[in-house]
């Protein structure tokens, strides 16, 4: 049997462990490296999308042609949780299934995403830059107890920061798509519409997959209702808020300052790179040695436990392995 090559499209896997390395040899794979130190394309880099079976993929793009183009291909592994750089319909269409890593990333999400919440209110960026440039102007802040925090998105990283925050003491208010009562009364959470997190809010966090639902739920009219010195942060994705009415609000003194994890274009900080009351990340969310250790690990299991379905001839055990992949399938 032809052995099975596993093509690794980002540049930095297995920066953190090398299991994941040591996992697809032991499996007997063929392991392609990307060594080109960069964000790949499909159209420049042909000849290394053309021998793969598998791929592992971080953000790089997956539109339509290229499931057209490379039929080799069987399956694309996300590590990480959000799909769309990746156009499921035509991966569905000619067979290729798309996995990702679950639920992996919450905690570290919730965690950047507090830490910064604290960091703006206290105004300790600020702070820090000051002192940098020898200038000692301490800056009163404010207390997560004292504040009303919105999180849009009770999705299991909406969740984490949700579980963080009640420790805090923070009044604690959400929409969500799905509503989860159970979790809601154990944490106190009150359910708003989302016109009623940004008239209400002192705090506010995006926690939303992009989809055609949710492009640009985040608009101008909403970021207008905000308090004028609310906090906005966005760990999710660029594509579900108004990027350019942000940055006007913030800019004018609408908002208090924000928190930005993630940009309309990838490594490209515009319209937020000239603002002083904002905190920029370079979509750093998952970006721990734990989580990504384990979305890493994740991403070749699940690209073993796809493969091991074409050789598996017990048919006690097809079902279990069919039900892991599916649970971790988008298509």
């Amino acid at each position: 049997m032809k052995m099975k090559t596993v093509f690794i499209a980002i540049d930095e896997f297995a920066s953190s462990s090398k299991e994941p390395i040591k996992i697809l040899k032991e499996a007997g794979f063929k392991i392609l490296f990307n060594t080109t130190g960069e964000q790949l394309d499909y159209r420049k880099h042909h000849d290394l999308y053309a021998q793969a079976d598998y791929i592992i993929a971080g953000l790089e793009p997956y539109p339509a042609d290229f499931f057209q183009k490379f039929e080799n291909v069987n399956v694309v592994s996300r590590v990480g949780v959000g799909t769309d750089a990746v156009d499921l319909e035509a991966a569905t269409n000619v067979g290729v299934k798309v996995m990702i890593t679950s639920d992996k990333p919450s905690v570290a999400v919730a965690e950047l995403c507090v830490s910064n919440m604290i960091s703006i209110l206290r105004f300790t960026y600020k702070m820090s830059n000051d002192l940098k440039k020898d200038l000692w102007a301490p800056v009163q802040g404010r207390e997560l107890r004292s504040c009303t925090v919105g999180v849009i998105g009770m999705g299991s990283i909406g969740k984490e920061v949700l579980k963080r925050l009640n420790v805090f003491g923070s009044k604690l208010i959400s929409y969500s798509r799905t509503w989860d009562e159970e979790f809601a009364s154990n944490y106190s959470i009150a359910k708003k519409t989302i016109e009623e997190i940004f008239q209400e809010s002192d705090v506010i966090t995006i926690h939303l997959p992009l989809t055609d639902e949710t492009s640009g739920i985040i608009d101008k009219r909403l970021i207008q209702m905000a308090k004028k010195d609310a906090v906005v942060l966005n760990t999710s994705r660029a594509g579900v808020i108004d990027n350019h009415a942000l940055a006007s609000a913030l800019k004018h003194g609408q908002l208090l300052g924000a928190s930005l994890d993630v940009f309309d274009e990838e490594r490209n900080p515009y319209p937020y790179g000239d603002l002083d009351n904002v905190i920029l990340t370079p979509h750093i969310g998952s970006h721990t040695i734990e989580t990504r250790k384990s979305m890493e690990v994740m991403a070749v299991e699940n690209i073993k436990a796809f493969d091991s379905l074409l050789t598996q001839s017990d048919t006690s055990k097809i079902g279990a392995i069919l039900a892991y992949v599916n649970k971790h399938s988008v298509n």
